[in-house]
């Protein structure tokens, strides 16, 4: 039988809480094709804008807030926003085409939360929209996970910054769950998320 929608899994949440790997996991496991970066989202818009056009553009989550001032709890949340708007429109036009391409997909990253994915939801009818936001329950946690995927990389990658804004990250965190609980988005861990990917009902 064949069926009307596609399922189109959303995971987000903070960088380094191991996102790409449980995505690349959960689309093996459901034998789901492709799976979306929102990274690479970016960086394709990044190469036909200029941070005079699009300052929050680049940026990235965690230093979009130095567009506000100081480093308040308030301009970190706001950064953040920017930053996931500005990186939408390409969000968007990419889920459409999974969308018309009638194949099932994964799109994981960092700049989403719940207007982006509610915005999905509206505009995708072909679509069933399945969110879930990815976190880690403390700051050495998410300290571990960075050394991991720093010593993942190539010695000769790009230094990241992850290290030196633990505490920023985790105040966006902070505002990424509460959000998800205001609008009904699923919150896991990532031992949780494991678990449920490979429970599959055939």
């Amino acid at each position: 039988m064949t069926r009307c929608e596609v399922d189109l899994h959303v995971l987000y949440g903070i960088p380094c809480v191991g996102k790409s790997t449980a995505a690349i996991e959960f689309a093996y496991q459901r034998g789901i094709r492709t799976v979306v970066p929102t990274d690479c989202l970016r960086e394709t818009q990044r190469a036909f804008a200029s941070p005079h056009q699009h300052p929050a553009l680049f940026e990235v989550t965690h230093t979009a807030w130095q567009l506000h001032g100081p480093p308040t709890r308030v301009n970190i949340e706001a950064g953040f926003r920017d930053h996931a708007d500005a990186v939408a429109p390409a969000i968007r036009h990419v889920a459409a085409k999974l969308a018309r391409d009638g194949f099932d997909a994964v799109i994981e990253g960092a700049h989403l939360h719940s207007g982006i994915i509610g915005a999905l939801r509206t505009s995708l009818e072909a679509a069933r929209v399945h969110a879930s936001l990815l976190v880690v329950e403390s700051a050495d946690e998410l300290r571990k996970c960075i050394r991991s995927k720093e010593n993942a990389r190539t010695s000769f990658a790009e230094r990241k910054s992850w290290g030196d804004h633990v505490e920023i990250m985790l105040v966006i965190q902070d505002y990424l769950i509460r959000d998800a609980r205001e609008h009904g988005i699923p919150i896991t861990t990532t031992e949780e998320w494991s678990c449920s990917s490979t429970a599959i009902t055939l």
